[in-house]
């Protein structure tokens, strides 16, 4: 019996959750909602990623996640006077993180973890075989992982808010670099 897809990816989550919180210190699960700056480097296009992260703490350092997010990019040709490159993602990754310095009022965390995106792109570009400007529609899954560092300052009473470098890079199509800001709460 094979199972579906969403199944894989649930089940780790749920284990993740049930986790026991003993170690995890008062508030041991964060929401944040964040804005990126993003690069593709093929075609240097670019754009704007938005995601959600849930993330859990299961000691005082070490932290797992789930970020979903949507990210779009473009390029657009002077001379053609035209968008030669439009890209959408929708991405969801599966992350765990370390928490390298962690005090009353700021965190500095290092992580990683696998994810995949559904990518739907309109490319207009030569090299891609197009020399009359006609489009290339590409929509297609990809698999990957992705790298991050993180920084998060806590704000009012439960309130965090940081920013967060990363590099997401998938078997296919153009690797994302963000450059973003998130805001958020501990529970």
């Amino acid at each position: 019996m094979k199972l579906p897809k969403r199944i894989l990816y649930i089940i780790p989550l749920l284990f993740l959750l049930s986790l026991s919180t003993a170690f995890a210190g008062k508030d041991p699960n964060m929401l944040k909602a964040g804005v990126s700056y993003i690069w593709l480097s093929e075609y240097d296009s670019q754009g704007l990623m938005f995601n959600n992260r849930f993330s859990h703490h299961v000691s005082d350092r070490f932290a797992v996640g789930l970020n979903m997010g949507l990210a779009a990019g473009s390029r657009f040709d002077d001379v053609k006077e035209i968008y030669s490159i439009k890209n959408t993602f929708y991405m969801a990754n599966l992350e765990a993180s370390f928490d390298v310095l962690n005090n009353e009022s700021v965190a500095f965390r290092i992580g990683g973890g696998v994810g995949a995106r559904h990518r739907a792109e309109i490319n207009s570009n030569a090299d891609d075989g197009t020399v009359d400007g006609s489009v290339k529609h590409i929509k297609t899954s990809e698999v990957g992982y992705n790298g991050f560092i993180e920084n998060d300052f806590n704000i009012l009473r439960n309130g965090v808010a940081g920013g967060r470098v990363g590099y997401f890079a998938y078997t296919k199509g153009t690797p994302v670099f963000s450059i973003g800001l998130h805001i958020g709460f501990k529970f």
